[in-house]
């Protein structure tokens, strides 16, 4: 089983305009699966951070419950459409509650599933899905920003299907997976190489590297919040929200 740690962070734009933060993150484990989801609401948007909790909290619970239909599904545009289709229903239920449009909940999804030896990447939007194997970092879906960098898809957008990448493997030699929001990637994504800062590496490790048993305030979660708002916040002014998968290590796993 995979450690994971996840975590969103308010833009320093949004703490300014004493605005709210819109990324949401959020992760399930059940039944052998464990899944780990991030969304970033759109700017755009007027109710966005509802709609970016509405899909992580969704996108856990359909990949749980249908990794395994999902993961050997040999009909691509069905599982996107089933997948769009779901998560805009949740979404459709939230904004009659909240008596606006569908729209103004506007947001992307990432998320990374795992179970035995394979995976599931579901990817709508901007942000980046990156994993490290054989020590060697990879890109497994990089931004969808059309022609500007400041435009995006969202599972709201007429375009989501189209725009849905879906990845699958083995996890063999895989150690780990980092989600993040655009926000993010602005300090660990290089736009025009297509690579994966170093430290991202390093986060997997550390993460590998946190001890197994329980307690109430780890020092390995404080550890990485601190790198977070510390390293990564004051880089940008939108907010950050970063998500990670790692296999344990052990001490003697350690690289000189």
């Amino acid at each position: 089983m995979f450690r994971e740690f996840h975590y969103q962070v308010r833009g320093r734009g949004h703490a300014r305009d004493g605005t709210r933060g819109q990324d949401r993150t959020a992760f399930l484990s059940r039944g052998g699966v464990q899944v780990l989801c991030l969304s970033d609401g759109a700017g755009s948007a007027t109710h966005s951070e509802f709609g970016a909790q509405a899909l992580v909290d969704a996108g856990c619970k359909l990949m749980i419950e249908r990794f395994f239909e999902f993961e050997t599904s040999g009909d691509g545009v069905q599982l996107k459409l089933g997948i769009v289709r779901h998560l805009l229903g949740r979404l459709d239920e939230v904004a009659t509650r909240l008596a606006v449009g569908v729209g103004d909940l506007a947001a992307t999804f990432l998320a990374v599933a795992v179970s035995g030896n394979r995976f599931l990447v579901v990817h709508v939007g901007d942000g980046v899905v990156g994993y490290v194997k054989s020590g060697h970092l990879r890109v497994a879906s990089g931004p969808d920003n059309s022609e500007f960098v400041n435009q995006t898809t969202f599972l709201t957008s007429e375009r989501a299907v189209v725009g849905v990448r879906i990845l699958r493997g083995s996890l063999d030699d895989v150690s780990g997976f980092v989600l993040m929001s655009d926000g993010t990637a602005a300090s660990l994504y290089n736009a025009r190489s297509n690579e994966l800062a170093p430290a991202c590496a390093k986060l997997v490790e550390w993460l590998g590297f946190a001890p197994s048993h329980k307690v109430r305030y780890p020092s390995h979660v404080k550890q990485l919040r601190r790198f977070v708002d510390t390293r990564i916040r004051p880089a940008t002014k939108d907010d950050c929200s970063i998500g990670i998968l790692a296999r344990p290590l052990r001490a003697a796993d350690h690289r000189a």
